[in-house]
């Protein structure tokens, strides 16, 4: 490896390095791979100034081998971007045709199944953002000019010409960026070298070698403050650095922030595999952009708040060294991302905290009855991305898995995932992680991806409870929030208490409307839905504990109630009803004008949510109850 600093390096030490490296770097033959080629390795030099605008230049060579006999291989290149010349790897120019956003090179006597060759595409022009999140950008961030890339998902060929593609990754990349020498440029790997050329011309070459989807490929150029700080590692004596280029308005508190993401690191090398990059780096780069974008080996961010490292940081694994195979399986990406922000909360912070994110999540999923992790329009980007399906549905997802299989069978399922023999630096499927899984647990999954993967929305439970003497009757009437789903295969997490003594019962009812029996030990009463947030659903809870009715002249059911609650009479009487706030103030007065047998319907609507306090009056006594609302 040529070593990291400002020595010079020429093109023919490049490509020596290239070639070695490619002997150790095994290239993954699909049949679904297009453009007629696999791609080996991509020379990109760029020309870029964000101090004069967003003007580009750029001159890609690729390296590949050819698949089978054909006359031309085709790259993804933006018509809007013009075409200066393409030429072979002996130099020689080299006929081409363009076709919408399709760039075809003809070689002479075309080219022969599994030979190796190159082709080199110069070109320039305005990039276009195409949509999505802005694919390349000229911008301010009030101390100086910026222009960054983010190609996810169909952006890469709006600025340089690629095999766009998620079935073949590029096995080694060189990335040369000329800019002004107030500048400095952000790229994928090791910087090798940086050097002034001229008084108005700095080149930066970075150098990365392992493999790379092609959206990951990205560059950033303004005139960054630059810092490393070192994660150490478990069992290595190398720390792994943390190249840092921020804004310089930013520094200050940048060095304070990011230092969170060290420990970060440390924990998610040991609970799956080793950081995919070791040998290179992980780094930020900021950008204007809201939000961030794992950029392997550095992740793009628009500041460095604790969950956004943390999410961009768990891409590093789950992304970038194992890609989703295709964008119905985004949810690879970000569902992992998004569920091991909250397991890094859960981890280096508090398990209140995380299982607080995992109840927001939830909030947000069943805000809507329907909605599947997988996508239905791949090609709306908005829809692709969605943040209450892809990311925290598929999230959730997750965490039921995990809590499925248990932390032992979930972390080997998942480090057999990171390490297959097709996925690990490569590419990977929903069918693929279902597979991994099984593996670790022995168990089927079909149900269980069925539902959750392809059905759309969750289970709405509606559970009853009452007790008479030491037995607890539950009931459970399930309604699927969406027709895909007849019913939903789920273990219902109760939560009985009581005297100071509780218990727990994982219940998994076998239809619409199930009920069970269960033993206790003392008088319950409080029923608690998931206390441990486990369970993707919407539920309601009501009970009462039937051997206290004949101690207590009144009793209320359900409490806590959506509005409407039960007033069980021990003897007949008629009754006055007060119902006061937490403060003490009255808000309701319900005289009945009748006589309560056996049980009367009082409504609480038009109250807000929170505590209340009833006093009932039976014209002997005043009895008082705590009465929940939500």
């Amino acid at each position: 490896m040529l070593p990291l600093g400002a020595q010079g390096v020429s093109e023919e030490l490049v490509c020596k390095e290239h070639q070695h490296f490619q002997s150790q770097l095994s290239r993954r033959n699909n049949s679904g791979v297009k453009h007629g080629y696999l791609i080996d390795y991509n020379r990109c030099k760029w020309w870029v100034n964000p101090i004069k605008g967003a003007y580009f230049k750029g001159d890609v060579m690729a390296h590949f081998t050819v698949i089978a006999n054909t006359d031309s291989v085709g790259f993804d290149l933006s018509s809007n971007l013009q075409v200066d010349g393409v030429y072979g790897k002996d130099g020689q120019s080299l006929n081409y045709r363009r076709t919408g956003n399709q760039l075809y090179v003809f070689k002479p006597g075309g080219g022969l199944a599994q030979a190796r060759d190159s082709v080199g595409i110069v070109y320039q022009g305005n990039p276009t953002n195409g949509g999505g999140f802005g694919y390349f950008v000229h911008d301010n961030h009030m101390k100086g000019p910026v222009v960054h890339t983010l190609s996810e998902p169909y952006g890469a060929q709006y600025w340089w010409p690629c095999k766009q593609s998620l079935h073949d990754k590029i096995d080694s990349l060189d990335v040369w960026v000329y800019t002004d020498t107030s500048m400095r440029a952000a790229s994928n790997g090791l910087m090798v070298r940086n050097e002034v050329l001229s008084d108005t011309q700095r080149l930066m070459v970075w150098q990365h070698r392992y493999p790379i989807a092609t959206y990951l490929v990205a560059i950033a150029v303004t005139n960054y403050s630059i810092y490393t700080q070192y994660a150490p590692l478990v069992g290595r004596t190398r720390p792994l650095p943390v190249l840092n280029y921020v804004f310089p308005q930013f520094r200050t508190d940048a060095e304070r922030e990011t230092k969170d993401v060290l420990p970060m690191i440390r924990l998610l090398d040991s609970l799956f595999v080793p950081y995919p990059f070791e040998k290179e780096k992980y780094g930020h780069a900021q950008f204007t952009w809201g939000g961030g974008m794992e950029h392997q080996t550095m992740s793009f961010m628009v500041n460095f708040s604790y969950d956004l490292m943390a999410h961009e940081l768990a891409h590093q694994w789950f992304g970038d060294m194992v890609t989703c195979g295709t964008w119905q399986d985004l949810w690879l990406n970000e569902g992992f991302a998004t569920y091991l922000t909250v397991m890094t909360t859960e981890y280096l912070r508090s398990k209140e905290d995380a299982n607080g994110k995992l109840r927001g999540m939830r909030s947000n999923i069943c805000g809507t009855d329907d909605g599947s992790v997988f996508p239905k329009d791949t090609l709306n980007v908005g829809n692709l991305f969605n943040g209450r399906l892809t990311y925290n549905k598929g999230a959730w997802v997750l965490h039921m898995l995990r809590d499925k299989l248990g932390d032992s069978m979930f972390f080997e399922g998942c480090r057999l995932y990171l390490k297959g023999k097709n996925t690990s630096y490569g590419f990977a499927k929903t069918a693929d992680l279902q597979w991994y899984m099984e593996k670790a647990s022995g168990l089927n999954l079909d149900t269980f991806f069925q539902q959750w993967y392809y059905g759309e929305g969750f289970p709405y439970l509606k559970i009853n409870w009452k007790q008479k003497g030491n037995t607890v009757t539950l009931t459970c009437e399930q309604t699927p929030s969406h027709s895909s789903v007849p019913y939903w295969h789920v273990r219902v997490p109760l939560l009985m208490k009581g005297e100071g003594k509780e218990k727990l019962v994982l219940w998994e009812p076998k239809k619409l409307l199930g009920e069970m029996k269960t033993s206790v030990d003392f008088e319950v009463d409080t029923l608690i839905f998931d206390p441990y947030v486990k369970l993707l659903a919407k539920a309601s809870v009501g009970g009462m504990n039937l051997n206290r009715v004949q101690e207590n002249a009144f009793v209320l059911y359900p409490n806590p109630t959506s509005g409407v609650f039960v007033l069980y009479a021990r003897n007949p009487s008629t009754i006055q009803i007060e119902v006061f706030d937490a403060v003490g103030q009255k808000v309701r007065e319900i005289d009945t004008g009748a006589t309560v047998t056996k049980q009367l319907a009082v409504s609480l609507g038009g109250l807000s949510a929170g505590p209340y306090f009833l006093r009932i009056n039976d014209g002997n006594f005043v009895y008082s109850y705590k009465l929940i609302k939500y």
